[in-house]
């Protein structure tokens, strides 16, 4: 709401007063606050109420409300002119109701199409299509570009184009669409921006019948079916030639105005949308001379020989002769238009190329069949505007700001096309001249092709330019690469050369001209001058550094391999045939290599550094043929390239090669003959060794290690030693040791990568390296069944130890046969290791329960040791000391009461010691001989 507040008024002798919202309710007689009413106005007040009442002032106010209207669907036709706002769904379902204009501002503009109507509402409509839908699809055709048989064809006019001239995009997004779309959905587009070209088309002349539309004024003189009678009305006559002459005036000035229009446009469809304009408009008042209420009026002035109709039917028949002119030339146009409409809005290049050859055969149709399109002045113009849509076509794609910004594969791509484009038109144009010259019939084509080809021509050359460029980026790119960086150990000097490549394009995508205009064509030359001697200047530079780098190769075989990538890569032939030379310095770098092997292999040798886990002799032998290979892989590639062999220097080389890899074949052959007869002759003397060492001294005793145990030298045991056995275990600690020698490991290891090298290995050595995990398994089984058994004694006490004495006899009887019968080559290892277990499980329960009970006697001897025979009575609250009697008293019962605990304790002995005999003797008399010891 809009309010407007009026003048105060107040009474001329009366003070200005509060209004009655101030003071109370309005008086009876006040006025109505909508009413106006004159500030001197006053009401009739009885005489006893005169000083009570106030005065009132009026207070005159203007509200102005702006209403806003609403409707659905239809804008009504009285609200047609007025300035709307529209608001269309494009989602189905509800709309969330937003609580804040923030919310709003955000969640509402993805669920409405809006806009304003404030015009023309043709002219919007007219302008919304040509100016933002139809670039929208011209732009997605290019950006998504699929021409049918090529996916990605289109690319090559899309990045450099803007959206708004219907042409642009960029490679990523051209990668990214232009495989995913199909050739329907491509070609269902197409269709339908051509319909809407169409559409827009009859938006515009609709727009001009409606407002540019000559209307006759047909006076309604009331005339009758006689003409003769109407002839002789001067009168009537004078009217009518009033009417014909306005009519006259009418036709004459129309037809001056369409002959001084010009299609609006450079472009092809220019032309067809000036002869449907012109069709259009001379259509309308053609129509309205055919009229009968039109030729009665003609016959009354026929009838009445009146001059005034020969100069109209003048001006009639040069108005039939435009219109039927126009009318022609649409007819044929219109087979043209697809074909123009492919030019200016097909998806790409290709598609321009496919349309150009089926539209010259259509212009030669018109050629020989329209009345109108059969001269050069027809002719010409209309190609001269297909010329002008291609070049303008090829100058939005091949933009010279940004398309060096792509990589040069990019740029070649759409430098060949436009090219390719532009060479099309020319070649079409005379393959069709060709034939209209053999038919012989119709008359030739002696076009004008200066003004035909000119600029196309020399656009061609320009791409041609373009696509040059990018070939010599592309060149330099390829030999400055990271192969070069990785043979010659100088990236900073190649990376400076790439900064020189990279600086060749910025002098030509920073022209302040443009390079297919035809006036900068020496401004262009100069810059193409400058370009090529910049050329030759890096490639000098770029020999003296490859010459520098081939004398300090980092790797013969990188340098080898690059060489032979450039002899199938495109590069530079001047730097091509340099590095061509290359071949005999890559031979005396090899010649260095293999010095380098040789004299590394000369200092290891002896003692060749071998990799983790790997056996010795094996390890040996895989260190030379890394050296050997190292030197074989390098020459073997100079063996493809016959030249580098037959040379002085390659017959060197060669020599030397061969030399060292003797000299490496016989100490692998020599390693391998030791290895093979120490093995042979070992073997059978390790896999006979006893299981266990016999119990020796921990002084000579080896420890165990992850892989095997390894075993001190084994000894015989004689019968004599049996007897001194426990007396040997008592006094030094004894231990058990797992005989599996660390050289027979080290033979099945040996064995396994001879085999992986080639080599034939001994049969005994094959059938123990085929058995390994079950050696393995026989070893962690018996080095647990020994830790269990050392634990068990190790955890007795000598009075346990001399108690058990005949349990642990037993279990080195039980583990005899490991050190005395068995070796690797037994069948009972398992059997022994199972019962080993079983016996050492029997010995850890008996020594458990034997050792439970002695903390059960110590913990009751513990107890009467420690008890308290003297407790004396607690305190009184008073104070007061007890009596004598009463003290003596309370610790002779106390120490009854502990008495009793005591011998309750004491007698509890006697059944955990007879338990104990029962364990160890298996009696149950408390008086066996064989724990006097223990007992003591």
């Amino acid at each position: 709401k809009k309010g407007k507040k009026g003048k105060k008024g107040k009474d001329d002798d009366t003070s200005e007063t509060p209004t009655p919202s101030q003071e109370g309710p309005d008086p009876p007689l006040s006025a109505p606050p909508d009413t106006e009413t004159e500030p001197d106005q006053t009401e009739m007040i009885p005489a006893e109420l005169e000083e009570k009442k106030p005065t009132t002032k009026i207070m005159i106010e203007t509200v102005t409300r702006q209403y806003l209207y609403l409707c659905r669907h239809h804008l009504p036709d009285e609200m047609a002119e007025q300035p709307a706002a529209y608001f269309i769904r494009n989602r189905d379902g509800m709309v969330h109701l937003p609580n804040t204009l923030e919310e709003a501002e955000k969640c509402l503009p993805a669920n409405f199409e809006f806009g304003i109507l404030n015009g023309h509402t043709l002219l919007m409509l007219e302008n919304i299509i040509t100016q933002v839908y139809m670039p929208l699809l011209s732009f997605h055709a290019h950006k998504n570009g699929a021409d049918g048989s090529q996916a990605g064809r289109s690319s090559s006019d899309a990045a450099a184009a803007a959206p708004g001239d219907g042409d642009g995009g960029d490679d990523d997004d051209e990668r990214s669409f232009g495989g995913a779309e199909s050739r329907q959905k491509a070609a269902l587009r197409d269709d339908f921006l051509i319909n809407m070209q169409k559409f827009a088309s009859a938006i515009v002349r609709t727009m001009q019948q409606i407002e540019g539309e000559v209307r006759l004024n047909i006076p309604d003189l009331g005339l009758g079916d006689n003409i003769s009678e109407l002839a002789k009305n001067a009168e009537i006559v004078e009217r009518v030639e009033d009417a014909v002459q306005e009519w006259e005036k009418q036709v004459s000035q129309a037809l001056e105005q369409q002959l001084k229009k010009t299609p609006v446009g450079s472009g092809p469809l220019a032309e067809i949308d000036f002869w449907r304009e012109r069709n259009a408009a001379l259509s309308a008042l053609a129509e309205q001379l055919k009229l009968a209420a039109v030729q009665k009026f003609l016959d009354v002035l026929t009838e009445a020989d009146s001059a005034t109709v020969q100069s109209f039917k003048y001006h009639r028949t040069e108005l039939s002769k435009y219109h039927t002119e126009a009318k022609d030339n649409v007819r044929f146009l219109s087979t043209l238009e697809r074909h123009f409409k492919n030019l200016a809005h097909g998806v790409g290049f290709g598609v321009v190329c496919d349309t150009i050859p089926s539209m010259m055969n259509a212009l030669r149709m018109v050629w020989i069949i329209s009345r109108h399109y059969n001269k050069d002045e027809r002719m010409v113009p209309l190609m001269e505007r297909i010329a002008w849509e291609l070049s303008e076509r090829v100058a939005r794609v091949i933009n010279i700001k940004t398309i060096f910004q792509e990589k040069p594969d990019g740029i070649k791509l759409k430098s060949s096309e436009a090219k390719k484009t532009l060479e099309c038109w020319r070649d079409s144009y005379f393959e069709v001249r060709a034939k209209i010259e053999a038919s012989g019939r119709d008359a030739r084509w002696e076009f004008d092709r200066k003004r035909l080809f000119e600029k196309t021509d020399y656009m061609a050359n320009i791409c041609q330019d373009i696509y040059d460029v990018a070939q010599v980026l592309e060149e330099f790119y390829n030999i400055f690469g990271p192969e070069l960086k990785s043979v010659t150990g100088d990236p900073k000097r190649i990376e400076d050369v790439l900064k020189r490549v990279d600086a060749l394009v910025e002098p030509i995508q920073d022209v302040s001209f443009d390079p297919f205009t035809l006036r900068h064509q020496m401004q262009w030359k100069q810059v193409m001058d400058w370009f090529y001697r910049e050329v030759t200047s890096i490639e000098s530079e770029a020999k003296m550094f490859i010459d520098d780098s081939f004398k300090k190769l980092r790797s013969a075989e990188g340098a080898f391999e690059m060489l032979l990538n450039f002899k199938h890569i495109r590069s530079r032939e001047v730097i091509n045939a340099q590095m061509m030379q290359k071949f005999n310095d890559i031979l005396i770098q090899y010649t260095k290599e293999v010095d380098m092997v040789n004299k590394m292999f000369q200092q290891y040798k002896d003692d060749p550094p071998v990799a983790k886990n790997q056996p010795p002799v094996s390890g040996a032998i895989i260190w030379e043929r890394s050296l050997f290979h190292r030197m074989k892989h390098t020459i073997i590639r100079f063996q493809s390239v016959e030249e580098m062999v037959t040379s002085d220097t390659g017959k060197f080389a060669r020599e030397k090669y061969l030399t060292v890899a003797r000299e490496m074949r016989a100490y692998e052959e020599k390693k391998y003959d030791t290895w093979y007869e120490q093995t042979e002759s070992s073997l059978p003397h390790y896999l006979r060794k006893n299981l266990l060492v016999k119990p020796t001294r921990v002084g000579t005793a080896v420890s165990v290690t992850p892989q095997a145990i390894v075993a001190a030298p084994n000894t015989q045991a004689s019968p004599g030693e049996e007897s001194g056995d426990h007396h040997l275990e008592e006094k030094s600690k004894v231990r058990y040791v797992v005989d599996f020698s660390s050289e027979l490991y080290e033979i099945i290891t040996e064995t396994k990568h001879m085999e992986q090298l080639g080599f034939p290995v001994p049969p005994t050595a094959r059938n123990v390296a085929l058995q390994e995990e079950k050696y393995i398994k026989y070893v962690d089984s018996l080095d647990n069944m020994l830790t269990r058994y050392h634990l068990a004694l190790n955890s007795l006490k000598p009075a346990e130890s001399q108690l058990l004495d005949d349990h642990t006899k037993e279990l080195r009887r039980i583990l005899k046969p490991g050190y005395t019968r068995l070796n690797w080559n037994s069948l009972g290892i398992s059997d022994f290791v199972e019962r080993c277990t079983h016996a050492i499980s029997k010995f850890e329960s008996l020594v458990n329960q034997i050792q439970k009970n002695a903390r059960d006697i110590n913990a009751r001897i513990h107890l009467i040791e420690s008890v308290d025979l003297f407790k004396f009575p607690p305190p009184v609250s008073s104070g007061d000391l007890p009596r004598t009697k009463e003290f003596f008293e309370h610790i002779e019962q106390q120490r009854s009461r502990e008495f009793e605990t005591l011998a309750r304790k004491y007698r509890a002995i006697g059944p955990l010691l007879t338990k104990m005999e029962g364990l160890v003797v298996h009696t149950n008399t408390g008086r066996s001989p064989k724990l006097h010891p223990y007992y003591a």
